[in-house]
C-alpha cells in the first residue's frame, strides 16, 4: 500500500484560499490544480509499503511524537518551488515554520526507526495548490502571488498527524485516513 503521513487543514481556511484563487484563475495558464479534498501538508511520504509494517510504524511514529507539543498553526503567503523564475509548484505557506519542522523531524525519525528509507528532500511547510509543466510568464506569476501574498488564515490547532493510504486513480488519488497520532 502507498502511504504518507500528513495533516489536513480546516475546510473554512481551504475555502478562503479557493475563493481568492477563483478571482484570478481565469487569468492564469493551465495548471494541475490539487482538489480541495486531497489538500494536505505531507510530513513523510513512505511510498509502497507492506501492510505488515503498520504495527511497527504506528509504534515508532507514536513514540517519536511524545515530545512534540501541539500548537496553533496558520496558512499564509504564497510562492513557487523551486522558485518563481522556474516555477513548477504553486503553494501557500504554513507557519510557524519551526513548529511544523519539529513535527516533520519527529515523524521522519519515527518512520526511519520503523525501517523505511525516506527521500533526502528538505521539509518546507506548505500547502501545494497546483503543479505546472510549462513555464508561466512573469505577469501570471505575479497575478497568483498578488492574490495570495497577503493571505493569512485564522489560527487553527495542530494536535495530531494522520497516516493515510493513497490509491492512485485516473480521476485523482483517493486518500484514506488509517491512523491518527496525537501530539503532546
Amino acid at each position: 500500500m502507498r502511504l504518507f503521513i500528513a495533516i489536513s487543514f480546516p475546510e473554512s481556511e481551504l475555502r478562503a484560499i479557493s475563493d481568492r484563487i477563483a478571482m484570478v484563475k481565469s487569468k492564469l495558464p493551465p495548471a494541475a490544480w490539487v482538489r480541495p479534498e486531497t489538500q494536505h501538508l505531507t510530513f513523510a511520504f513512505l511510498g509502497e509499503q507492506p501492510e505488515s509494517l503498520l504495527p511497527t510504524l504506528a509504534k515508532c511514529v507514536e513514540e517519536s511524537l511524545t515530545s512534540v507539543p501541539r500548537f496553533e498553526g496558520q496558512l499564509r503567503g504564497s510562492g513557487f518551488f523551486p522558485n518563481a523564475r522556474h516555477a513548477r509548484v504553486g503553494w501557500v505557506g504554513a507557519g510557524p515554520e519551526e513548529k511544523f519542522t519539529a513535527v516533520a523531524n519527529a515523524v521522519r525519525s519515527g518512520v526511519k526507526a520503523a525501517g523505511v528509507t525516506l527521500d533526502r528532500g528538505d521539509f518546507r511547510a506548505h500547502l501545494t495548490l497546483f503543479r505546472i509543466r510549462d513555464q508561466w510568464p512573469p505577469a501570471c506569476i505575479e497575478i497568483f502571488n498578488g492574490a495570495l501574498r497577503d493571505f493569512k488564515s485564522d489560527p487553527f490547532t495542530v494536535d495530531a498527524v494522520t497516516l493515510f493510504s493513497s490509491e492512485l486513480n485516473p480521476k485523482g488519488a483517493i486518500h484514506t485516513p488509517m491512523r491518527t497520532f496525537a501530539l503532546a
